[in-house]
């Protein structure tokens, strides 16, 4: 019986002990604090930078041309094959010759008319009428013959590559009005291009025209390209602008030496207009708003994350030029995926 009575005073007392734990557990937990994010922080700061313009721009030929005849005729020969280079004055087309041909045979028996003419009126057999009036229809047909020679050839008026022949050989030539957006839309046998420089021709809007100058430098990018650099210079500054865009075309001339840039390709033109001051930020303190082309960041104010839209003006390297957002203004860089607005937040100095 002694014994019984110790068993249950040990029961009760492992019982008692338990509930004691349990209700210290719970104490614990109800007044254990919610864990606070740890995150890395930049100060937002004042800075002057080198002011520019980035403009969209289509790159051009430097010339081009759609060549041909003044008169219909039929195609004889090509000289050179497209895509070739060609000189100044290189005869680039021949085209059957029938009329030059018989102005040729007219002209030359007029010369000897003109030589028999000639000597009657040494001797004093002909009027000096009649010497003017075979004199007269000789030039006319020497300006004649002169004329259909030219339009028996196609001559390169410019140094350049045959980029596109638009007929063939054996083809008859006419007017035949050639339609490609962008490009010379005249009749034409063969199309002509100086590729080497290019030209970027770019709009800039009426508030930032006085800032260009012909001669000044343009940094050029293209996206076939993205690891090159092309330096240009302005070489022509529209003097009217378009009423409907308030803009006015410019033209950047480009040097292609190698010939990696073609007429058609989109460019991006960097112009430096000057020094400004503006307010700088880490990139790192950027978030884009998903679903959106919105920018923002979260600002720290009194150990909690507010979130504030910002307009990303200029990117430059590592940072980037913004507004909504002051001097000394502490910004999150790290840890920031894990906040919301309101979130209390815990500054770490080092990496988390």
């Amino acid at each position: 019986m002694k014994t019984q009575k110790i068993n249950i005073a040990i029961m009760l007392l492992f019982v008692a002990f338990a509930l004691q734990a349990c209700k210290n557990g719970q104490t614990e937990t109800e007044d254990k604090a919610p864990d606070i994010p740890l995150v890395l922080t930049e100060q937002a700061y004042l800075d002057t930078f080198q002011k520019q313009l980035e403009l969209p721009a289509s790159l051009f030929p430097r010339r081009e041309a759609n060549l041909g005849a003044s008169l219909p005729g039929k195609i004889e020969k090509f000289h050179f094959a497209e895509g070739q280079f060609v000189q100044k004055g290189d005869i680039l087309v021949d085209l059957s010759a029938e009329a030059y041909t018989q102005a040729l045979i007219e002209l030359n028996a007029l010369q000897k008319d003109f030589e028999r003419v000639s000597r009657l009126r040494d001797k004093g057999s002909i009027s000096e009428m009649e010497y003017d009036h075979l004199k007269a229809k000789l030039d006319a047909a020497q300006v004649k013959t002169d004329m259909l020679r030219k339009h028996t050839q196609v001559v390169a008026p410019f140094s350049g590559m045959i980029v596109d022949y638009l007929m063939e050989e054996g083809e008859n030539y006419f007017f035949n009005l050639v339609m490609e957006p962008g490009y010379s839309n005249t009749s034409g046998i063969l199309r002509l291009m100086q590729l080497n420089p290019l030209i970027a021709e770019i709009q800039v809007n009426e508030k930032d025209l006085n800032a260009l100058r012909v001669g000044q430098t343009v940094a050029i990018s293209v996206d076939a390209l993205p690891r090159e650099i092309y330096t240009g210079r302005i070489s022509y500054i529209k003097p009217m602008l378009s009423t409907m865009t308030h803009s006015a075309s410019v033209e950047v001339e480009v040097p292609n030496p190698g010939l990696k840039l073609k007429p058609g390709m989109y460019a991006s033109c960097t112009v430096k207009i000057g020094e400004a001051s503006g307010i700088f930020i880490p990139i790192d303190a950027i978030i884009r708003q998903p679903g959106t082309s919105e920018d923002f960041v979260y600002r720290v104010e009194n150990d909690t994350a507010k979130k504030v839209l910002i307009r990303r003006i200029q990117t430059m390297g590592e940072r980037a030029l913004v507004d909504s957002i002051s001097a000394g203004d502490t910004l999150v860089t790290k840890g920031k995926n894990n906040l919301i607005h309101g979130t209390p937040v815990e500054i770490k100095q080092n990496s988390i």
